[in-house]
């Protein structure tokens, strides 16, 4: 199969490593990246060692026709990559978004229709510099069944079969809404309090106010009829949190880095969304001030940090 990750920083690099050892994958990011893809091929260490050529490129448009584009840039740049791909992409290629965030997958099926696939994937990838990739862990990957269960199985069965365990769900808006949950509960407070995801456990003050988010975010998901799977959304939380206990999440990072952040794609629209349904979420109204109010403050590039993904 012919792949196209685009977006090709720690998660989309990861991604198309681990897939390159059997398919033909074509990586678009930028230039440093890019250039040591090009001269060196990709390097993955970790849970996954392997030394893989992959085509990289600058542009989509240099790209040849492929069967599947994962798409893997941050939330907040879902619209521009859609608006990217539109123009190259033919009518038969596939489209699978593994971000974080809410929206991602409605953007791309204004786009792509059945053709689009939504999923959520905890395999953590750390860049470690230009062509080299850290994998800690491969996690679990799932894959939306909803709309073509028989493209699912095959973006399942190419998945599996490089080594990452996925399974496919038919309520895959569940799916990634419980990411969302996680990732609302985790991120913006390890940003506000410049944390590790394990240290947030130690404080029973810490792992209260984690607690008042979740609880706001099942509320708003309730009220927008989506099922979260399990029923015990905070264990999945706490769980999380002590599993990835040593990571710097995405989003503490990227204040560090001075960088913008997907505050608006996690909490945010836990908030956006509540306010459509009267449902009042102080605490992720909390959460989006103060991390804007770091990206606001925070020099641009002021700590020399690898990126973990959560």
């Amino acid at each position: 199969m012919r792949i196209c990750v685009f977006g090709a920083g720690s998660l989309g690099s990861a991604l198309g490593g681990i897939l390159a050892k059997r398919h033909e994958v074509h990586l678009v990011g930028r230039p440093p990246h890019v250039s040591a893809v090009r001269s060196g091929g990709l390097l993955l260490s970790g849970s996954v060692h392997s030394h893989v050529r992959a085509q990289a490129h600058l542009s989509v448009m240099d790209v040849p026709p492929v069967d599947l584009l994962i798409i893997s840039t941050k939330a907040y740049d879902t619209h521009e990559a859609v608006d990217a791909c539109r123009g190259w992409a033919s009518d038969s290629t596939k489209v699978l978004t593994l971000q974080n965030g809410l929206g991602n997958l409605d953007t791309i099926r204004s786009w792509k229709g059945s053709s689009a696939f939504g999923g959520t994937t905890s395999l953590g990838a750390l860049l470690a510099g230009p062509g080299r990739v850290e994998i800690s862990g491969l996690g679990r990957t799932v894959i939306g069944a909803d709309m073509d269960p028989v493209g699912a199985r095959e973006i399942v069965r190419m998945l599996a079969e490089c080594g990452l365990p996925t399974e496919a769900k038919s309520d895959v808006m569940g799916e990634i809404w419980a990411k969302g949950v996680v990732n609302a509960c985790i991120n913006p407070v390890t940003a506000i309090l410049r944390v590790p995801n394990g240290a947030l456990l130690q404080s029973e003050a810490v792992t209260k106010l984690m607690g008042g988010i979740c609880a706001e975010c099942e509320a708003v998901a309730e009220a927008c009829d989506v099922h979260l799977p399990g029923n015990d959304m905070f264990g999945k939380v706490r769980s999380v949190a002590e599993d990835t206990g040593r990571n710097r999440s995405s989003m503490l990072t990227d204040v560090e880095l001075g960088r913008r952040t997907e505050i608006h794609e996690i909490n945010g629209a836990f908030l956006g969304h509540g306010m459509e349904k009267g449902v009042r979420a102080p605490l992720n109204k909390a959460m989006v001030a103060m991390v804007e109010a770091l990206e606001a403050t925070t020099p641009k590039g002021s700590v020399n940090l690898r990126v973990v993904v959560l």
